[in-house]
């Protein structure tokens, strides 16, 4: 830093010269992209004849940099050293901004390094300005420049709110803002944006709804960016309700309004909910944009509406949305969720530019569905392209092994990864732990779960299941049990591994006790899984009655999923054949299309000697057959 601020102008030099290839040429490059970008100089060479003051080279600059032209202002900043012009501390602001907006970090410092030597270090503006940008890069150099601001104003206080969130430092986030007026500087509503951001972030709704009285109180609630952080803040901790009403009093919604939103109600898996807000935004007449449509795509794959998801597909190939790569791979990955795996593959071959998600996507799509050597026909096209894979490929990948049986291809896969350097973290070593107790080498998986320094829920998860999946349920329940005495906190998906374990085990009270625990003990509602495990559990050693009553008594709507249990125990278990009926009954309203059911039933009647019965549905499969073509 400070070799740089005694060479500011030379060094500043070196840098635009690299970006303008030759010296020779600077001028010649000023003058044409001048020539092409500033047709609101009659004149460019008499322009550039005149000898300029400092306020008008900076006047020019800061107008270049309004109008979101960085480039040109840093080149014109630039003649302006080249002409001796001495700039001011408001030419050196506008410049820091542009350069901000660029992305140049080495450029960053070039311009902090000149703003030194030109005595600008104390101007609290130039400072604010460098703050902002170094947030990006260093927030070590944040917490200097705060502390060198001599006066700390509003604007100061919340660039360093602001420079904490973005860096995830959400407590210092809020005592900074605490810090701000214990000193006697008011927050603005730029203030409150990013305090609201690290509520959201934090999920703290108490703190949220404070800030939220706090903002009516100073009247900062009329301004939008505010009302959409409140919803923004309320959707992510989870009072969708509040973050509707929030979104209802905006009198003026803008894109980021309904973005918002839509979002929120997908996040608090709603998705018909998003879909509704979504046709209502169409009918306001807003222009929608790549990131509205895709999350629109994941509503429509979220709420199962495959009519919807078939009709906007069109709407996005006649609008040309299908240019953005994330858009395309939102809607492999809607086709994928609705079985459609050669839609999903037609969209991918589709896509002009395919990144590493879109490949990922592809891969994992095929790993988990009917064709998983596909999946590796697939990886050998994405390393043609030289596209490098991520863990979520290697991952993909692994689970293609389990599926088709490779144990050696597995094997191949994780001596690939140690020899090309990849460091097994706990996502790799989870799906590592995951495979070889899927081949039934369940010491090769606790040996590589006690290599990991830290555990993850993911890594906890994969032994819990990996132990239920080979018959060890005890041991399931100990390493679960290890767990919670590291002080790690359940989820949803530990516990669907836990019951899992207890199903495939025959731990029912075990199960029954861990299940009940979920809600009061933990704060975690059962979700369909969850209730599909004790289904599995009950019917599983032939309780076929005590488990269609509970489904009945389930507080969430059943799914194919839990039926499907049902059925398969019903076929396993001597039970009256009057429930098997029923459940049918139930699979076919969910899935008219699905005739796997009737040929089960089919089976059930044959057993019993029933052939009126089994001709009846012989004729009823093939009519749908024919109803079908």
């Amino acid at each position: 830093m400070i070799y740089l601020s005694h060479n500011a102008p030379r060094v500043f030099e070196k840098i635009t010269q690299w970006h303008v290839c030759l010296r020779k040429f600077i001028f010649a490059l000023n003058y044409s992209s001048l020539r092409n970008n500033y047709a609101y100089y009659e004149d460019p060479v008499e322009f550039y004849a005149q000898r300029e003051n400092v306020v008008s080279w900076t006047s020019k600059i800061s107008g270049l940099v309004r109008k979101n032209q960085p480039n040109e202002a840093v080149g014109l900043f630039k003649k302006m050293l080249w002409d001796e012009e001495r700039p001011n501390y408001v030419t050196v602001l506008s410049v820091i901004r542009a350069v901000g907006a660029l992305d140049w970090e080495y450029m960053l410092l070039v311009v902090h390094a000149l703003g030194i030597k030109m005595g600008f270090e104390s101007e609290a503006l130039v400072l604010t300005a460098l703050l902002g940008c170094y947030s990006v890069y260093d927030m070590g150099i944040v917490w200097k420049l705060f502390h060198q601001i001599p006066s700390k104003d509003v604007v100061s206080w919340s660039a360093m709110v602001s420079a904490c969130v973005r860096n995830g430092q959400y407590s210092d986030a809020l005592r900074f803002f605490r810090d701000m007026q214990r000193h006697g500087v008011q927050p603005n509503h730029v203030t409150i944006v990013s305090i609201l951001s690290a509520c959201a972030d934090l999920r703290v709704l108490s703190l949220g709804k404070e800030i939220h009285g706090f903002s009516i109180k100073r009247v900062f609630y009329c301004f939008r960016n505010v009302q959409n952080s409140l919803v923004d803040m309320y959707a992510k901790c989870r009072n969708l309700e509040a973050s509707i009403r929030v979104f209802k009093d905006i009198l003026k919604k803008d894109i980021i309004s309904w973005r918002t939103i839509i979002r929120g109600c997908i996040e608090n898996e709603c998705p018909k909910k998003a879909l509704y807000i979504f046709l209502k935004m169409r009918l306001s007449c807003f222009e929608l944009n790549e990131t509205i449509i895709r999350d629109t795509v994941v509503a429509s794959s979220q709420a199962e509406e495959h009519n919807f998801g078939l009709a906007f597909h069109c709407y996005i190939l006649k609008s040309g949305f299908l240019a953005f790569v994330s858009v395309g791979t939102a809607l492999m990955q809607m086709y994928i969720k609705f079985g459609e795996e050669e839609s999903a593959r037609t969209i991918f071959d589709q896509l002009s530019h395919k990144d590493l998600i879109a490949w990922s996507v592809m891969i994992s799509a095929y790993a988990q569905g009917r064709n998983p050597h596909n999946a590796l026909d697939t990886f050998k096209q994405m390393q043609s392209m030289n596209e490098k894979p991520s863990e979520i490929t290697f991952v993909s990948l692994l689970q293609t092994c389990s599926s088709m049986g490779s144990q050696e291809l597995g094997e191949s896969i994780h001596a690939h990864l140690i020899k090309a350097g990849y460091s097994l973290n706990a996502y790799l070593t989870s799906a590592f732990i995951d495979l070889y107790c899927r081949f039934g080498r369940i010491k090769q998986g606790k040996a590589l779960f006690d290599e990991l320094p830290t555990k993850d829920l993911i890594c906890w998860s994969s032994m819990i299941k990996g132990y239920g999946m080979n018959g060890c349920g005890t041991e399931a329940l100990k390493t679960f049990s290890s767990m919670l005495d590291c002080g790690v906190k359940p989820n949803d998906i530990v516990f669907i591994s836990v019951l899992s374990a207890c199903s495939q085990c025959g731990l029912e009270n075990e199960g029954w006790s861990w299940f009940h625990s979920m809600e009061a003990k933990y704060g975690i509602t059962p979700k369909l899984p969850h209730y599909a495990c004790m289904v599995d559990l009950l019917s599983r050693h032939g309780n076929i009655e005590e488990a269609l009553e509970f489904v009945r008594e389930m507080p969430v709507e059943p799914d194919k999923r839990i039926w499907g249990v049902l059925l398969a125990r019903c076929r396993s278990t001597c039970r009256p054949i009057e429930i098997a009926e029923f459940v049918v009954e139930r699979l076919v309203s969910l899935d008219p299309q699905n005739t796997s059911h009737y040929v089960i039933l089919s089976d059930l009647y044959a057993e019993q000697g029933r052939w009126e019965d089994v001709e009846r549905l012989a004729k009823l499969v093939s009519e749908k057959g024919s109803r079908k073509l």
